[in-house]
């Protein structure tokens, strides 16, 4: 199967061989990059001289504490040793969890735009079946239109909540509604709640797992290395009933065995440990939303206030490019961004990260509005 490369990794690779002549390339970023706190380098640390025995699901401390967690945040009961499994973060699980509950010929309904979930369906043998979303009503998806999606071949629901790159929360009432849709249908519902910390405006964050008693047959997949700002750990888990955990237990022991002990360590120092070095930083990230939006209105860029995440949906039809050629003119003025279609949504969109300075994110906008002001607006080309 070939496979194209994952959007965001391809388009970072392009900036970096961006030629000297172009524009300094402004450094967004997708999440914070916070130094480590030196409780969690310390237990990193004293993990790297030890030899623990294998734990194929994860460490029972660090599970303890996500289901710790889970029920002070949220008030859910997790069986920390029949529901929880750690994985090398939440693109991992996900791809795991796909190919354990998946068989070839199986069809995925997507509401869209979604993140690149697309080479991990299509690992597992399956079919994505994108439904778009209405963008007039804040990328709200519609329930309707992802009811008559579903064929004989439909076997799963897959969500992303909050969404990438959109930045949509679909609070409880339409949660609600899709997973009745899931349960009418006899689907399984997958569910990436990576940014389940980013969450600025809107009805509030639901996780699926609330609502299980609706719809029993939910896979939740999370990242703990965005939710606590250390992406470069690569560490995530899936949560899932028992009946369900167990086939994703197995497809991940072919797939990785465990996780290594150090990142396990360091992910259970963050999650325990003190979060005021983290809270500081969560709590600039509306602002900055804001900085980025203004420079865009001024720009005449519409986009959807994101209600969660750190990007921000722009509409840049006013270019005049779409898709590849539209990446290009942005990176030709130091700006990065990935076209809708990536997402399999407009391909006159682009999706920007709000993650830098104030600094940055008003010379964002600077540069968009002197591109817009110049007027050259060639044909739409593909």
């Amino acid at each position: 199967m070939k496979l194209e490369r994952l959007p965001a990794l391809e388009l970072a690779d392009r900036a970096r061989m961006a030629p000297p002549s172009q524009e300094v390339m402004i450094p967004f970023r997708g999440v914070p990059t916070l130094p480590m706190p030196e409780h969690v380098v310390e237990a990193a640390r004293t993990a790297a001289g030890e030899v623990f025995p294998r734990r194929g699901r994860g460490s029972a401390p660090l599970r303890q504490a996500i289901a710790s967690h889970l029920a002070g945040a949220y008030g859910l009961t997790v069986d920390p040793e029949g529901e929880l499994l750690i994985t090398h973060g939440a693109q991992h699980g996900m791809s795991v969890a796909l190919r354990a509950l998946l068989s070839p010929g199986d069809e995925v309904v997507v509401p869209a735009p979604s993140y690149f979930f697309d080479g991990m369906i299509r690992l597992a043998g399956a079919r994505p079946v994108y439904v778009p979303s209405d963008e007039s009503r804040g990328w709200d998806h519609v329930p309707a239109a992802v009811e008559a999606a579903i064929t004989p071949a439909t076997r799963a629901l897959l969500l992303c909540n909050p969404n990438n790159p959109t930045g949509y929360i679909p609070g409880r009432e339409r949660l609600s509604g899709l997973l009745d849709i899931a349960a009418r249908h006899g689907l399984t519902v997958f569910s990436d709640e990576s940014y389940e910390r980013y969450v600025w405006d809107g009805p509030g964050y639901v996780p699926q797992m609330l609502l299980r008693d609706r719809h029993p047959d939910l896979v939740t997949v999370t990242s703990l290395s965005k939710n606590y700002a250390f992406t470069s750990w690569r560490i995530g888990y899936v949560h899932a009933p028992a009946h369900l955990l167990e086939p994703i237990h197995h497809a991940f022991e072919w797939d990785a065995i465990n996780v290594g002990d150090v990142a396990q360590a360091a992910a259970h120092a963050v999650m325990t440990g003190p979060q005021d070095w983290i809270e500081q930083e969560f709590a600039t990230m509306r602002a900055r939303r804001d900085i980025l939006r203004a420079g865009l209105e001024r720009a005449g860029l519409a986009s959807v206030r994101p209600d969660a995440g750190v990007f921000v949906f722009v509409d840049c039809a006013p270019l005049g490019f779409r898709g590849r050629r539209l990446e290009r003119l942005l990176l030709d003025h130091g700006v990065t961004a990935i076209a809708g279609d990536a997402f399999a949504g407009p391909d006159t969109h682009v999706r920007m990260v709000y993650g830098g300075s104030a600094a940055d994110l008003e010379e964002a906008g600077r540069r968009l509005t002197g591109l817009t002001r110049r007027g050259a607006r060639p044909a739409l080309v593909e």
